[in-house]
């Protein structure tokens, strides 16, 4: 049977001939209680979607239920805007049969990234601001201006789009 290191107490070594903590108390027993910080880094894994319309939607979904998870419901409205362009740029322009999303977050940001089969790159093409009722043409800059950073990641078999919204 394994042992449950989690719930061990620290090993403490001590220096030859340092015995100033021989007499110390033991540490206290490990806390079950939640941790009301958020860990340094989360990992969901990837989920894959069908490469159609009705991706936009599921995404948005998971990323709701990851958010309230993660105590960050309040950024649901950026981060969904953010999904939002970056699978309906996969469905559009990839092709494919699936896309991959995935989520995770460090303690000060939320990485969102899209992966699909096409090995073309997105291109930002700043010609000067967008009325906004454009129809399109715009994602990619509301991407840039919603997001800490976002960049692209060339893969074996297509592309991976990530962005990162601060905390």
């Amino acid at each position: 049977m394994s042992e449950n290191l989690a719930a061990q107490a620290p090993v403490r070594r001590f220096a030859e001939g340092d015995s100033s903590d021989v007499t110390a108390e033991p540490p206290p027993e490990p806390s079950l209680e939640p941790v009301d910080y958020p860990p340094t880094t989360t990992l969901v894994g990837e989920v894959f979607l069908p490469c159609d319309e009705q991706a936009s939607g599921q995404a948005r979904r998971i990323l709701s239920a990851t958010l309230d998870v993660w105590g960050l419901g309040h950024l649901f409205e950026t981060a969904s805007t953010v999904l939002a362009e970056l699978v309906s740029n996969a469905v559009r322009h990839a092709g494919g049969r699936q896309i991959g999303l995935t989520l995770w977050r460090r303690l000060t940001l939320v990485h969102i990234s899209v992966r699909d089969c096409s090995r073309a790159l997105p291109c930002l093409i700043m010609t000067g601001p967008f009325p906004t009722t454009a129809e399109s043409g715009r994602g990619l800059q509301l991407v840039a201006a919603l997001t800490f950073r976002w960049g692209t990641e060339l893969l074996p078999g297509g592309k991976r789009v990530w962005a990162e919204i601060a905390v």
